[in-house]
């Protein structure tokens, strides 16, 4: 299986190197602490001889080590202060990290206080053996072969290798797995036990505790596809990538580049492939088609040459004109798959392959919404005329300066945010030029504010007041845009940056807590959005905020998230006074909450498979939780007392996607955003339902 450089390190015997870190004393043991505890295996019985080791929070070199005794006991003495991460190596089965965590990254953190002992009693998890055989189509054994086992409801992987005849065992976690390696050297095409291409159709291996699972497999028939591509001209087509996909699914199988002569040749599984050709901008399938649904099959047979030959597709051209949806009048400035009309109302789209292509079309003044027109036929050495509505979108504009100077700053990034749709943007938004001129659209109509990031660290960010900045937005300007109309904003003055520092801890242990995510705003969960987190010590530092009152936002999974002062959102939060050039200190505790538990269905019973519900603050619209779907079942954690409503970005299966504000029916048959209340203790639970047709 695979092993970390812990337990690379401890079954090499490699000595740690101090069991004291840097800057304590040995010889005062008042000045260190002691870890104990006793670890059992998965039925509670002791657990003797297994590597105990020792490692600062965030850092993967080990400063102490021991082994359990024949009772599963341990000790570990003299241990700076500090945060730590306790892991055991146990022989022939999966290493872990207190509590129960497969990674050092996941693992609780231990606190170590001088003079006192910190005990950590740790069970091992349930865990089996697979062992097994792999032959080649031949009978013979296949040496030095990677076999990879997949956990399929938590995703782990374990691996080992095959010997010299052909036979692997590895170590793995109580549960259901799918087997499979890669047999076809220089090739990540996948073979899945029993003989199968595709995981689907594989078969889910049940792994009991203490228990030996054989798995054998025989790799499958292999075979060659070559073949040549031309140019449109005849010309030998060097330098193309030539790639190979399962017909069955569309599965990436293998890889290949044409030679001068445009000849390549790649191994692959016998089965039924479709075939993709990539040079330069240009892309096509065999024989001669624009899109993969309409490719032909290529049969591969085991130990046989199959070989196709194909050129690429001749070119043509299409000349867009755009027009107004609700005018009908002539769009001037437009661009058609990046090329722009530049004020003459039409672009032509050259060198485009013969077939069905998509043309999507946007406005760089921001006065338009893009578009894009699908299946526009292009046909060889002709011009088609394609003309295109774009609906028009509000647009707003505004001036950023230096505040003390009153100069132009470029390079500030303004948003504008509807009510309860603010948050942390995933990357830069519509900046300034070198003149301090932004321009922001399309916009749909409404009431906006306007939030203002700047790229320079030492200039603060702030939400556009009236004549100045502010880090409430209830105190920002109200910008009213209308649809066909460029609307001017305040000017954007920006002050010098100041910043925020402070220790993030759990509100019952009062152990630092590391990974914590701070910010002034919230971001969807699946972008990773904040603006700092903690360190092995909880210790952050926010930056980058201009000098006002900002409410602040703390995060963990597990921990509810809770804004400045305990507080259940950013307008109830007590905020932190940031001053330029200064440094103001703010604390934070978290807690478990409350647990919320639901389900996600639709209106026929079906559960939605995967994907994010998001819990948001009714006060505020900012995420208050988030919990990931998983066959229909999430959960969340959040600060009571509070009022929410949810969104969601779901799926069922791979590729039906639904997203919105989780909306109920009135008897009335009107539609309206569903509200919930979150006690202040305890949990709750909440059965969401949608249409899907």
């Amino acid at each position: 299986m695979k092993f970390s450089v812990i337990r690379r390190a401890v079954l090499a015997g490699v000595t740690v190197a101090a069991v004291v870190l840097p800057g304590a004393t040995p010889a005062l043991a008042t000045d260190t602490g002691t870890i104990s505890g006793r670890l059992t295996t998965s039925t509670g019985a002791a657990a003797p001889n297994v590597p105990v080791l020792v490692y600062p929070a965030g850092n993967y070199t080990a400063v102490a080590d021991t082994q359990t005794d024949g009772q599963g006991n341990y000790t570990l003495p003299r241990i700076a202060p500090g945060s730590y991460t306790i892991g055991f190596i146990p022989d022939g089965r999966p290493e872990q990290y207190h509590r129960q965590k497969l990674r050092p990254w996941d693992a609780d953190p231990i606190v170590v206080t001088a003079g006192a002992t910190t005990t950590v009693d740790e069970q091992l998890m349930a865990s089996g053996t697979i062992t097994g055989r792999i032959l080649d189509a031949a009978g013979e054994p296949v040496p030095d072969l990677r076999i990879q086992a997949r956990e399929i409801d938590s995703g782990e992987w374990s691996g080992g290798y095959t010997d010299s005849e052909g036979r692997y065992e590895m170590a793995v976690l109580a549960g259901r797995y799918l087997i499979s390696f890669e047999p076809i050297e220089g090739s990540y095409q996948t073979q899945y036990v029993p003989g199968k291409l595709d995981e689907e159709s594989a078969t889910v291996f049940e792994i009991g505790a203490d228990s030996e699972t054989v798995v054998n497999d025989a790799v499958l028939p292999v075979g060659t596809l070559s073949g040549r591509f031309t140019t449109a001209a005849g010309a030998p087509l060097s330098g193309a990538q030539v790639y190979l996909y399962v017909a069955a699914n569309m599965q990436y199988a293998n890889w290949a580049e044409t030679d001068a002569d445009g000849r390549f040749g790649v191994q692959v599984f016998a089965g039924d492939y479709k075939v993709g050709l990539s040079t330069d901008d240009r892309q096509q399938y065999y024989p001669g088609q624009m899109s993969a649904e309409l490719a032909g099959l290529v049969t591969v047979r085991g130990g046989q040459e199959t070989t196709i030959t194909d050129s690429l597709l001749g070119t043509g051209s299409v000349r867009v004109t755009a027009v107004d949806s609700i005018t009908g009048a002539p769009v001037a400035n437009f661009c058609a798959n990046d090329v722009c009309s530049k004020g003459t109302g039409s672009v032509i789209v050259s060198e485009l392959p013969a077939g069905r292509h998509d043309i999507s079309l946007y406005a760089p003044d921001g006065r338009y919404f893009s578009r894009e027109r699908t299946g526009v036929r292009v046909r060889v050495d002709r011009t088609t005329e394609l003309t295109v509505k774009l609906r028009p979108g509000a647009v707003i504009t505004t001036t950023v300066l230096d505040r003390q100077s009153g100069s132009p700053l470029s390079q500030v990034c303004v948003d504008a945010f509807l009510p309860k749709r603010a948050a942390l943007a995933d990357g830069r938004g519509v900046c300034s030029d070198r003149n301090g001129r932004v321009t922001i659209g399309p916009l749909t109509a409404g009431d906006y504010r306007l939030f203002a990031t700047p790229q320079r660290l030492t200039q603060g960010r702030q939400w556009v007041g009236p004549n100045g900045g502010t880090g409430d937005e209830r105190e920002a300007a109200l910008v009213t845009a209308t649809v066909g109309q460029v609307t001017t904003a305040p000017t954007v003055r920006i002050d010098q940056a100041g910043r925020v520092t402070g220790r993030v801890t759990d509100g019952q242990t009062g152990a630092f807590l590391q990974y914590a995510g701070v910010s002034v705003l919230t971001g969807h969960p699946g972008a990773g959005v904040e603006d700092a987190r903690t360190n092995d010590q909880g210790v952050y530092t926010l930056t980058g905020l201009g000098p006002y009152e900002w409410p602040v936002v703390f995060s963990r999974g597990s921990y509810a998230t809770v804004w400045s002062g305990g507080a259940t959102s950013r307008f109830k939060a007590t905020p932190v006074r940031v001053t330029s050039g200064a440094t103001a200190v703010l604390d934070a505790a978290l807690d478990a909450g409350v647990q919320l538990t639901g389900t996600f269905r639709d209106t026929e019973g079906r559960p939605l498979s995967s994907g994010w519900v998001i819990a948001h603050s009714a006060d505020t619209g900012d995420i208050a939780a988030s919990g990931w779907l998983s066959e229909g079942e999430f959960s969340m954690r959040l600060t009571g007392r509070q009022r929410i409503f949810f969104s969601y970005n779901v799926y069922r299966g791979e590729g039906e996607m639904y997203s919105g504000r989780y909306r109920v029916v009135d008897p009335d048959g009107n539609r309206r955003l569903a509200r919930f209340t979150v006690p202040a203790t305890g949990s709750m639970s909440a059965d969401l339902v949608i249409p899907t047709s």
